[in-house]
């Protein structure tokens, strides 16, 4: 009956039926007898299953994986896969023995047939099985075998693998009655490619950028470059430029394994390109391709208006060969005493129809890079949009940047198409708009990458935005309006100047140097001299008040001579200079009067200060800007920290909100020594980020300032705060170098305000 039950067992029948007959049914000589006691008794084994694919796996490598993403390796696998058997514990205790075979077939390219290696498979070492965590009458033990091996685990031979060939490996379990059936065949079986050659070092070319010491435009225009290799087997290339621009491009098929990269220069002079062949198993070459080549500054602006014509002017002028403006009647030109640049001649938009300046043909083509840059004042922020610069196109703008209304912010847009567009696409700045404020802004559009991208203060304001459709507008040039289906629309009430549009990229770099502004010093008191209680300001401004308690110290005449040892009479040396302001901790002060600052705008206040005890028990304020009801900004020791520290609120009340940036607690405690410290509180109106310098570095995280002060209002306070009329938190020690400034402080002003450059520009 053997061969029925393995046939019931092989079809999965649910049922089997036997029959017992005598031998001859029709013969009385033969009789059966049924006692009730006869049994069948039937010795069953399920061979192991297919392994699955989800648990073969090599190393290195990685998954089992089966086609063009298939992993390469440098050094020959180890096959890694589960075996399971379903009789595992069937008697309690029974726990089944396994054992697998591995065997690899290798890929003929030429016929895509596949042939298992000669070498046969490699049975491993049996191992006893362990329950199934899912299925505890299933048995499961994990096999290894390396590549390259045939034969068995106590008799094995060796095979070399062939380079850039595709093998297969499939897997197989024993239950030591007979052998389950093998994993997927190829071509679903788990594949690898063996490669252990480092590709060749690759070649260079670039018609853009040649590689022979002759100089090359230029900064911002994209060059292409295509990377070579005689190996065969590159998929990529590794670049990196010497201004640390770095990445990765494809190999294409093809003779060479050509890769292409377009990139633009960031700076001019020599540049370097270093580039790696890389493989598919990853290996790089060890010989990297070198290339240099020698890139020229950007070209000037295909356009550039500086505004400052004279007001008798009927057109902005531009450069020599640079078409002029046309001027309409709603702009004035020669305007002055404007913002927190009070010297800068510029022109105005008052916002009617015949705000714009115009030019007869476009500057740029609007679906290629380029940059466009302008200094831009708004006196209120506007209930509506309003336009800076665009050009031209049929009924819509190439480009637009402008104002808009409903966020308030700065924007860099581009209509969808040139004619009744459907949408558009652009960048908004980050934060708001500020009003009565001079602000740079650049709007760089890379073709390449079709990316937005949106500069204030020379910063980049926003994330950049994909354009995702591109044409050219061929009109003429707008400053102060842009055109729309019904005609010309968002006319400028604000003030222009500078309107440069290159016809490239404008690298961050060049952005810093042209949006940058010199803050101008409103105010020096050296601190060396005092009249009638006055220190006077070295450019002969208004003068630090002195109060008593507040005295100007001097070295007078020496008593003996300080190379004398028997002197014991040598007089200290002022904090900075021929004197300081000595301060005694509980009435002592200086104060400078309110109208030294613009309303609102960058500023920065600095003073030299050396505390008279290290640790002096209570807050002592170096200096502070103070209102009618409330303080704007103070600079202070602060006793809970033992650190510097900055305090600003938002508004001129006595409920006023405070901001304390943190410090780190790395910053160093007073110098209570020599010179002291140097601190600078640095305002940037354009960004609301308000920072404290000590010795020229950053002491804090810096914070944005809620600010709706009118600094025009607050007078500066040296050497304690106040809040409405009463004084407190008394400075005891020395304060020297008073200085104040007009726009914006950055670090580097901030070191040399610090070592004594006085004018910080």
């Amino acid at each position: 009956m053997t061969s029925a039950v393995q046939q019931a067992a092989d079809s999965s029948w649910a049922t089997t039926t036997f029959r017992l007959a005598s031998s001859d049914e029709s013969s009385y000589a033969y009789w059966n007898r049924f006692c009730g006691n006869g049994q069948l008794e039937v010795r069953y084994n399920r061979l192991p299953p297919q392994p699955s694919k989800a648990e073969m796996t090599i190393s290195p490598g990685g998954k089992c994986v089966t086609g063009p993403s298939r992993p390469y390796v440098d050094t020959p696998p180890t096959m890694s896969a589960v075996v399971r058997d379903y009789d595992h514990n069937d008697n309690a205790g029974l726990a089944e023995s396994l054992t697998a075979q591995f065997v690899l077939s290798r890929l003929d390219s030429a016929t895509g047939k596949w042939t298992q290696v000669t070498d046969g498979p490699f049975s491993t070492a049996p191992k006893t099985t362990y329950s199934d965590p899912a299925n505890s009458q299933t048995g499961m033990a994990k096999f290894s075998a390396k590549a390259g091996l045939a034969g068995t685990y106590s008799a094995p031979r060796t095979f070399t693998l062939q380079e850039n060939v595709v093998y297969a490996w499939q897997v197989r379990g024993s239950d030591g009655q007979g052998w389950g059936p093998w994993s997927s065949a190829p071509p679903q079986a788990c594949e690898f490619v063996y490669d252990r050659t480092k590709p060749a070092a690759p070649t260079v070319a670039s018609a853009d950028y040649p590689d022979d010491d002759a100089p090359h435009p230029g900064v911002g225009d994209y060059g292409t470059f295509t990377f070579n290799s005689v190996s065969t087997d590159v998929v990529s290339y590794r670049y990196e430029f010497q201004d640390g621009t770095n990445g990765t491009v494809p190999a294409q098929s093809g003779t060479g394994r050509p890769g292409t990269l377009r990139w633009a220069p960031t700076s001019s002079g020599t540049q370097t390109l270093t580039v790696t062949a890389v493989d598919a198993a990853g290996k790089s070459a060890e010989s990297p391709g070198g290339y240099s080549f020698v890139v020229t500054n950007g070209r000037a602006p295909a356009g550039a208006w500086k505004l400052d014509d004279p007001a008798t002017a009927t057109a902005a002028a531009g450069r020599t060969g640079d078409p002029s403006a046309a001027k309409g009647d709603g702009v004035t030109f020669g305007v002055t005493n404007l913002g927190d640049m009070k010297d800068k001649v510029v022109s105005s938009f008052d916002g009617s129809q015949g705000a714009h300046l115009s030019t007869s043909s476009s500057v740029v083509n609007t679906a290629k890079s380029f940059s466009v840059s302008a200094w831009a004042y708004l006196p209120a922020l506007p209930a509506r949009d309003m336009t800076l610069v665009s050009q031209d196109g049929t009924a819509e703008p190439g480009f637009a940047l402008g104002y808009d209304a409903t966020t308030q912010r700065w924007v860099f847009r581009f209509p969808e198409s040139g004619m009744d567009s459907l949408g558009e696409w652009r960048v908004l700045d980050n934060t708001k708009a500020v009003a009565n404020l001079w602000v740079h802004l650049a709007a760089v559009y890379d073709a390449d990458k079709r990316t937005m991208t949106l500069y204030k203060g020379g910063q980049l304001a926003a994330p950049p935005a994909l354009r995702r459709t591109s044409w050219n507008a061929t009109g003429g040039l707008q400053m102060g309006r842009s055109l729309g289906l019904a005609g010309y629309t968002d006319h400028l009430k604000g003030s222009l100047s500078a309107v440069q549009v290159y016809d490239r990229l404008l690298s961050e770099s060049e952005l810093a140097t042209v949006s940058e502004s010199d803050p101008d010093q409103v105010g020096y008191w050296p601190l060396d001299e005092a009249t009638n209680g006055v220190s006077p300001e070295a450019a002969g401004g208004e003068g630090l008040v002195l109060s008593t308690g507040a005295s100007v110290y001097q070295v007078d005449d020496v008593v003996c001579d300080e190379l004398d040892p028997t002197c014991t009479d040598v007089p200290a040396v002022p904090l900075w200079g021929d004197g300081h302001l000595q301060l005694d901790g509980t009435s002592g002060f200086a104060e400078r009067r309110p109208g030294l600052f613009a309303a609102q705008g960058s500023f920065a206040v600095a003073a030299r200060a050396r505390l008279a005890s290290a640790d002096p028990g209570k807050d002592q304020t170096v200096f502070s800007l103070a209102g009618v009801n409330g303080q704007a900004a103070v600079v202070r020791y602060s006793q809970t920290t033992k650190r510097w520290q900055l305090t600003v609120t938002d508004r001129d009340a006595g409920d006023a909100t405070a901001v304390t940036p943190a410090g780190p607690d790395s910053m160093p405690s007073p110098n209570t020594e020599n010179s002291g410290d140097h601190l600078t509180l640095a305002y940037d109106a354009v960004f609301g980020e308000v920072k404290l310098y000590v010795n020229g570095q950053l002491s804090g995280v810096q914070t944005l300032w809620p600010n709706t002060w009118d600094l025009s209002g607050v007078s500066i306070q040296v050497g304690r705060s106040l809040t409405g009329t009463t004084g407190g938190a008394y400075f005891s020690g020395a304060l020297d170098e008073v200085s104040a400034y007009q726009g914006v402080v950055d670090q580097y002003r901030a070191v040399r305000i610090a070592a004594g450059v006085g004018d910080a520009t």
